[in-house]
């Protein structure tokens, strides 16, 4: 049975807890919880003014349950709901019309750290699909990565959404942006494929070796692009290699295409305020 502890609603929770959000134990987003889904939402609409100030509760859940657990797990976020709705001062709940029904949605009445490691948008970054900053304060107490990658093979998820991907070779962007997150940590890779038709947005990635396996894990893992929580795992080897027989003899490392721009933000340096620099005098 699956029980619901409330006072972790707005903490990050270690994978090996068992006191994680909602009872959701393992089965969440290693300890991403619904309080920082909106964090990290209200974030993204100080950049992008189009954007509705709320998220529908069903969209949370989404975001935080893989689509083949959400049965399992329906009386624990039932429990969650219940929880941030009554307890969360933080959070309002409301009735908002979104592509013509209606549905209950979260909006988030105030967030005090836009410059936390933990928000996607904390920092001075360009518009368009970039990498915005890890989900984790310290993503080795969050994680618990493995000391030595069982396997050169990654499976990506949450990179895209097929429904609103237009663009013609768009998934050329979508590689290119893990290539040059994982060149960025050395991190070399001699085979890549996106889903395209994948609905939790899949990318699988082979690996050089088990070493860069492991930097590129460290690389994406938790982290936000897009507006979107990524989340990666090991694929085992012949897994990988039945599911794609041409990687097999892949050996060339790839870089990226070059067609797309930059999804590292560069960060401007911000001005020193002297007040602040004096205060500890």
């Amino acid at each position: 049975n699956v029980t619901w502890n409330p006072h972790s609603c707005g903490r990050k929770i270690g994978r090996s807890s068992k006191t994680s959000l909602g009872g959701f134990h393992s089965h969440v987003l290693y300890g991403i919880t619904p309080v920082e889904v909106l964090k990290n939402h209200h974030n993204e609409c100080q950049r992008n003014k189009d954007l509705n100030p709320y998220l529908a509760i069903p969209h949370v859940r989404d975001m935080l349950i893989k689509p083949s657990e959400r049965e399992s797990m329906k009386s624990a976020w039932d429990d969650a709901v219940k929880f941030l709705s009554a307890q969360e001062s933080r959070v309002r709940v409301e009735s908002q019309r979104i592509a013509g029904e209606d549905f209950e949605v979260w909006r988030l009445l105030h967030h005090s750290t836009p410059g936390s490691p933990s928000s996607p948008s904390g920092s001075n970054v360009k518009q368009g699909k970039v990498w915005q900053g890890t989900a984790f304060e310290n993503f080795t107490t969050a994680v618990n990565p493995p000391l030595i990658s069982p396997t050169p093979c990654l499976k990506i998820r949450n990179m895209f959404e097929p429904v609103m991907e237009t663009q013609d070779q768009w998934h050329v962007f979508i590689q290119d942006a893990i290539l040059e997150k994982c060149t960025e940590k050395e991190a070399a890779i001699v085979h890549i494929s996106v889903d395209k038709a994948s609905n939790e947005g899949c990318v699988y990635v082979k690996c050089a070796n088990h070493r860069s396996s492991g930097a590129a894990f460290r690389a994406i893992h938790g982290c936000w692009f897009d507006g979107r929580l990524v989340t990666v795992k090991f694929l085992t080897l012949k897994r990988y290699h039945q599911r794609f027989p041409e990687s097999v003899e892949a050996k060339e490392h790839l870089k990226a295409s070059g067609m797309s721009s930059s999804t590292i933000p560069k960060l401007e340096s911000a001005p020193v305020n002297e007040s602040d620099s004096d205060s500890d005098s």
